[in-house]
């Protein structure tokens, strides 16, 4: 698998991490992983990824975008993105704090059950939902 763009982007106290990425079927896809720092003090990240592949990822900005537009308003936001087996649910949610976020949730059927479902997922405040969408926009132009 190799590596054909990074970018990292530092908001607050997560760092985003975005790597586009040719697997061995030629496809490329672009994994986002959201980086932190654990509250114990033990210098330990805790990391969350998803995984958009090329298929998928005009519909998936254009959803990102309109939950982005959204998070300075009110009420609730929720779309579902869906390619094969996967499917990406984009909400955007109240903090306690009173502030808004965008969900990003990747989910699909798990493998040792399918009856069950394997669901990953990542989250992004508003004061960093601009320079986020910029970002992954940026990514995705890699894909094709």
């Amino acid at each position: 698998m190799d590596t054909i763009y990074s970018k990292m982007l530092k908001a607050g106290s997560i760092t985003y991490f975005m790597d586009v990425r040719e697997a061995k079927n030629n496809k490329k896809y672009l994994t986002v992983t959201a980086s932190q720092l654990t509250k114990d003090g033990d210098r330990k990240f805790r990391k969350r990824s998803v995984t958009i592949f090329s298929d998928v990822a005009d519909s998936f900005i254009k959803t990102l975008k309109e939950a982005k537009d959204n998070i300075d308003g009110e009420g609730e936001f929720s779309k579902r993105v869906k390619t094969g087996r996967i499917s990406y649910f984009i909400d955007v949610k109240d903090a306690k704090n009173k502030s808004r976020f965008v969900s990003i949730t990747e989910s699909q059927p798990s493998k040792d059950e399918p009856s069950k479902y394997s669901k990953r997922s990542i989250t992004v405040f508003d004061n960093s939902a601009n320079d986020f969408v910029r970002a992954i926009e940026e990514a995705i132009g890699y894909l094709k």
